[in-house]
C-alpha cells in the first residue's frame, strides 16, 4: 500500500496527539492544560531535532554499545534538556508542582519521538507498521528515558540550584538511552532488550508515585471536599457509636458513609484502598491489606484508636480529623521509608531532598 509523506505526517501526529491525552491522564491532582502540553510537544520536537542534528555533525556514532552510551543517548538526552530550559516561558506560569516534571519532559520527549518516527518512516518499506512499532517501542522508551530529568528541572526552576540533581538525571537518562539503543545495535545483546524495556518502564511509574507522593496538589483529607449524596441512610452501624443513621458522601469517586451521630466515617476496603492509592500512592497496597488480613479481627492503625479496620466486614471505621491526619504522617513514612533503599537514595538525589 503506497503512503504519502504527508499521510505519514498526518499519522504520526495523531498517534502523538493520543500519546499527550494518556500522558495528561497521569496527572491526577493539577492536570496541565492540554494547549500548552500540545505548544510545548511541538516546539520541543523541533528544537531537540536541530539541537542533536547539529550535534551529530561532530559526532559520528557507530552501531555499538559504547557508541550507543557515549554518543547517541548523551546528544539526544541533552537535546531534550536544552528543549526544555529554551521553551520554559511556555510553561511556566503552570509549572507549579513536581508531577509537573515528569509531564513537561515527557512532552518534549514524545515532540522529539514523532519527528524522528516520521524521518524513519519516509524511508521504509512499510512505513505503517514501522510506526506502529516505533510509537509502541521507541516513543514509550524515548519518555521513560527522559523522566528524571523532569524532576530535577522542577527542582531547579522551582525550588533552589540544582546543578547536580541535573547532572544525575542526565546520566541517569543517558544510560538508559544508550543501553536501550545499544541492546538494539548488538545482536548477542537483543536477548536483553525486552527485559529492559519492561524495566525502563517499571522505574519511570516508580519515579511517578514518588513525585505524586510529595504533590502538594492532592492536600490535605478535608471535610469541605465531601459531597453529601444523601442525608439519610440507616443501613450502616457505626462501629463507634452503634448507630444505624448515616448520610452518604463522596470524594473522588469514592464513596464514604457519615455516621449522624458521632461524624466517624465508615468506609468500605475498596474505597479505602481508592484513598490509599491517591493520598499514600507509594504504599504497597496489596501487602498493606495482607497484613491487615492476617491480624484479623479489629485493626488499630492509629495510637489513639480511633482508626480501626474490620477485617471481617471489610471497612474502616475512623475520626475524621485523625484520618486526615493518619493519611497525611503514614504518607511521609512511606518516602522515609523508600528514601533507605538504593533506589530511594538515587532518587532522592534528583531533587527529592529538597522537598522533604
Amino acid at each position: 500500500m503506497e503512503i504519502s509523506v504527508l499521510q505519514i505526517i498526518l499519522i504520526s501526529y495523531l498517534t502523538g496527539f493520543g500519546f499527550l491525552l494518556l500522558i495528561r491522564s497521569y496527572d491526577k491532582y493539577d492536570k496541565e492544560p492540554l494547549w500548552r502540553m500540545v505548544l510545548l510537544s511541538f516546539f520541543g520536537g523541533f528544537v531537540s531535532i536541530l539541537a542533536s542534528s547539529f550535534l551529530y555533525v561532530w559526532v559520528r556514532p557507530q552501531l555499538n554499545l559504547t557508541d550507543a552510551i557515549l554518543k547517541v543517548g548523551t546528544v539526544e538526552e541533552f537535546s531534550k534538556l536544552l528543549a526544555l530550559f529554551i521553551l520554559y516561558k511556555i510553561i511556566r506560569e503552570e509549572f507549579d508542582e513536581i508531577v509537573d516534571g515528569i509531564i513537561y519532559v515527557s512532552a518534549v520527549s514524545l515532540g522529539f519521538s514523532v519527528i524522528e518516527n516520521i524521518f524513519y518512516a519516509q524511508h521504509a518499506a512499510f512505513p505503517l507498521t514501522l510506526l506502529f512499532k516505533r510509537f509502541l517501542f521507541a516513543t514509550v522508551g524515548h519518555i521513560s528515558f527522559s523522566v528524571y530529568m523532569g524532576i530535577a528541572f522542577y527542582v531547579h526552576k522551582k525550588m533552589r540550584k540544582n546543578y547536580a540533581g541535573l547532572f544525575l538525571s542526565f546520566v541517569l537518562a543517558t544510560l538508559a538511552h544508550g543501553f536501550y539503543d545499544g541492546f538494539l545495535f548488538n545482536r548477542n545483546l537483543t536477548v536483553f532488550f525486552i527485559p529492559l524495556y519492561f524495566l525502563l518502564i517499571i522505574f519511570q511509574f516508580r519515579l511517578l508515585h514518588v513525585a505524586y507522593a510529595y504533590s502538594k496538589m492532592k492536600g490535605h483529607f478535608r471535610f469541605d471536599d465531601l459531597k453529601i449524596l444523601n442525608h439519610e441512610v440507616d443501613n450502616l452501624s457505626c462501629c463507634n457509636c452503634k448507630q444505624h443513621s448515616t448520610r452518604l458522601a463522596r470524594f473522588k469517586k469514592v464513596d464514604i458513609s457519615i455516621c449522624n451521630h458521632c461524624n466517624h466515617l465508615i468506609i468500605s476496603k475498596k474505597d479505602f484502598n481508592r484513598l490509599l492509592k491517591y493520598y499514600r500512592p507509594k504504599l504497597n497496597r496489596k501487602s498493606f491489606f495482607k497484613i491487615l488480613d492476617v491480624k484479623g479481627g479489629k485493626v488499630t492503625l492509629n495510637k489513639a484508636k480511633t482508626i480501626v479496620f474490620h477485617t471481617d466486614k471489610e471497612r474502616l471505621n475512623a475520626s475524621f480529623d485523625d484520618f486526615n491526619i493518619w493519611l497525611y504522617t503514614e504518607n511521609k513514612r512511606d518516602l522515609q521509608r523508600f528514601h533507605r533503599t538504593l533506589e530511594g537514595q538515587i532518587f532522592y538525589q534528583l531533587g527529592f531532598k529538597y522537598l522533604s
